[in-house]
């Protein structure tokens, strides 16, 4: 299959619904780290000082209450929805703000969340050069990206996208901050490779100016094996 501008995309919104467990090392950004995801909710983590990190459940949270005069009572939780899907099996459409009951636990910042499941990446931003390619043995599709006004990070402070169009808005009302930003410079793009099999990102590479840890990539081992093992004793 050739990819479009449109079917990166869809590929970008998919991941939730492409595989149940990743084992993977992510390389760059804050540090070298060797990870175990099985979803829903489960995470183990080494870094490079050998040490093992559990964590489980989303990184964001709700509660089943509503608050009255009376008091708070429980309420419904919302009818559970499903994706829709594009006759190549990518999400053309999925649950709004799905990710915030369904996320994987988090490691070090959001921007982990992002790379497992990079539906940021699936609008307000422009899309160039998309192509097919093979990176460590698995077939990504990589892409020129940009963020435009009304990027939508999973976290503001930490987009994948680091940019001036992510930096006003969410810090539009920090002048100095902003100032500071600006005198360090901003990417001017970046260039960014999906596994085809999971939809994660596998390759962030900043073009231009910028701080030096924006750029990671991250090696596949094994996608949906058994990681009863590795998880024993610990759910």
């Amino acid at each position: 299959m050739q990819p479009t501008a449109d079917s990166y995309r869809a590929l970008a919104r998919s991941s939730p619904w492409r595989w149940r467990t990743l084992h993977f090392t992510r390389h760059g950004g804050l540090g070298e780290v060797e990870a175990w995801v099985r979803r829903p909710g489960r995470l183990l983590v080494r870094p490079a000082d050998g040490s093992l990190h559990y964590v489980s459940g989303a990184p964001y949270s709700w509660s089943p209450l509503r608050s009255t005069p009376g008091g708070a009572v429980a309420v419904d939780p919302p009818t559970e929805q499903e994706p829709v899907l594009r006759p190549d099996g990518l999400v053309a459409w999925r649950p709004e703000n799905w990710y915030l009951e369904h996320s994987d636990p988090m490691w070090e910042n959001y921007t982990w969340t992002a790379m497992l499941d990079p539906d940021e990446l699936s609008h307000h931003v422009d899309v160039d050069g998309v192509e097919a390619g093979v990176l460590r043995g698995r077939d990504v599709w990589s892409a020129r990206l940009r963020p435009v006004e009304g990027y939508d990070p999973r976290c503001g402070c930490c987009p994948l996208l680091w940019s001036e169009v992510a930096a006003v808005a969410e810090y539009g009302e920090e002048p100095d901050r902003l100032a500071r930003f600006a005198a360090e410079g901003y990417p001017e793009a970046y260039v960014v490779a999906l596994d085809v099999q999971t939809g994660v990102v596998v390759s962030l590479e900043p073009i231009g100016v910028g701080p030096q840890q924006l750029g990671f990539s991250v090696e596949i081992h094994a996608v949906d094996s058994d990681l009863d093992a590795v998880f024993a004793g610990r759910d």
